[in-house]
């Protein structure tokens, strides 16, 4: 499966926190399980898992490559990184805005995002 055809569109996450809404996520369309959001690298091998993962649980998400941002925008997603995952390190999955889940964690994911094996 290509898991990068799956991305519908990109969008401004809406949250409690201005600068959130600034970052450009992309969304991929699934059964909602919550606001989850993942901080990725493009050429990180455990990032594709993670998003394989949840891909291959339907789960709804919104990601950002922080690799391929610039500028400002990249400015904003590394603080917004660093505030859930200080040494902001790949891939960063964060639930809810409260449960974050740092490396690939399939055991972690399933009983976060409530995934029966």
């Amino acid at each position: 499966m290509n898991y990068e055809s799956k991305n519908s569109d990109i969008t401004h996450v809406p949250g409690n926190d201005a600068e959130i809404s600034e970052i450009e996520f992309t969304h991929v369309d699934g059964q909602n399980k919550g606001d989850v959001i993942l901080f990725a690298l493009s050429t990180c091998g455990w990032c594709k898992k993670t998003r394989m993962y949840l891909e291959d649980n339907n789960v709804e998400y919104n990601y950002v490559y922080v690799d391929l941002t610039t500028g400002q925008q990249r400015d904003v997603v590394m603080r917004e990184l660093e505030k859930y995952n200080p040494d902001m390190s790949f891939p960063t999955l964060v639930i809810n805005g409260s449960e974050v889940i740092i490396g690939y964690e399939p055991d972690e994911l399933a009983k976060e995002l409530n995934i029966s094996e």
